[in-house]
């Protein structure tokens, strides 16, 4: 029995144009991947952030090309080569670019889901304990933090604070729908062009070593190498052609190589003020020495959350507890991946796990299966 040729036709093995069409999307993946390590710090808030490595994000990415390109290579056909009027074959071209970027981004998001759901089962293994029971281990510990000796005034907000990240995502190419000199930061949009091709650079970033205090005691944070995920931050926008003014430009000029540009730049702190709760996870090691600001002191400074009458039904800490004296630290370990300090209590962070997770997976879903659906439907299937 003789098989239809247009069977034959619909299933034969990959063309040549089947594989000209893999080597162009490849080079996407290239120019992505590169414009990725690039910039490799997103300046995201950790809401919207996804903990992803460039080995990872390319891999991923290589594996979205391939997908988006599958549907034509199993006897599509490319939207390219369709006939009727030049409008219908450019809005196939405008949807297949359209698709492969919501591909893209769906492996993305499910990676962020993967990655995220690793940290989040190392943290929910990690026992909690409270400040006075720290000793050494893996641990996570909550509680107000109380300023070392050596807090710095955040350049951006002008507050106290014993860690501050500074960085800039700076407009690579000007965007005509952007209005010149608007003010974009009541999270307003900044155009798409700009969005799509911006870098972001870390300018500062200012970590010292802290105190952890809850009803039962104290420990050392030594923030080095952990992971912020801070929800404390203010920004400022200044408009292309423009420089920063007042304490930010005095800052900028004095710990920085500054160089005025001609971009639009928009600059995000995010930091850590004395009397905020946060919930630390990492590796206790022995007791060092550091010294610490009096709890009374902060009160009558304004820098801690807490009232006096809370500190009486607590046991107020007095200044000579809290002048240098000898803590257990947590801080990085090698063979312990996670080592993450966070706003809020325990439940907090959970729930900020949770959050990312759910979102990352619905967007994964969304957007993968809505992007595949309309390339099969492209490349001709039924």
């Amino acid at each position: 029995m003789s098989v239809p040729s247009s069977g034959v036709a619909a299933y034969s093995s990959i063309t040549g144009l089947d594989l000209l069409a893999l080597l162009l999307l490849l080079h996407v993946w290239f120019v992505g991947v590169g414009l990725a390590a690039y910039s490799e710090r997103s300046g995201l808030p950790w809401s919207q952030r996804i903990d992803l490595s460039i080995r990872q994000y390319a891999f991923l990415a290589l594996l979205a090309t391939v997908v988006t390109w599958l549907p034509f290579a199993l006897g599509g056909t490319y939207p390219v080569a369709l006939g009727g009027a030049r409008s219908e074959r450019r809005l196939a071209i405008v949807l297949l670019v359209g698709s492969f970027a919501a591909v893209w981004a769906g492996f993305y998001y499910a990676g962020g889901a993967v990655t995220t759901l690793r940290s989040y089962a190392a943290v929910r293994r990690t026992p909690v304990v409270d400040a006075a029971a720290v000793e050494t281990g893996h641990i996570q510990v909550s509680g107000t933090v109380r300023a070392s000796t050596d807090s710095h005034e955040a350049p951006l907000s002008g507050r106290d604070a014993v860690c501050y990240d500074l960085t800039v995502a700076r407009d690579l190419v000007e965007d005509e729908s952007t209005p010149k000199g608007d003010d974009f930061g009541a999270g307003g949009s900044t155009g798409l062009l700009s969005s799509a091709f911006r870098e972001t650079i870390p300018v500062n970033n200012v970590r010292t070593t802290f105190v952890l205090e809850d009803e039962t005691g104290r420990v050392a944070v030594d923030p080095t190498d952990a992971a912020l995920r801070l929800e404390t931050e203010t920004t400022t926008i200044v408009p292309s052609g423009d420089r920063p003014s007042g304490s930010l430009l005095r800052y900028l000029v004095r710990e920085t190589e500054y160089e005025p540009t001609e971009r639009r730049e928009r600059y995000r702190e995010t930091r850590i003020e004395p009397g905020e709760e946060l919930s630390v996870i990492g590796v206790a090691r022995p007791n060092s020495s550091i010294e610490s600001i009096d709890t009374a002191e902060l009160i009558a400074r304004g820098e801690s959350g807490d009232s006096p009458e809370s500190h009486a039904e607590s046991g107020p800490t007095s200044l000579t507890d809290l002048r240098p004296t000898t803590l257990p630290t947590i801080t990085a370990s090698d063979s312990f991946g996670e080592f993450v300090v966070a706003s809020g209590c325990e439940r907090s962070v959970d729930h900020q796990f949770r959050r990312t997770i759910a979102g990352c997976v619905l967007a994964a879903v969304a957007l993968t299966g809505t992007g595949i659906s309309v390339l099969w439907l492209l490349a001709g299937h039924s």
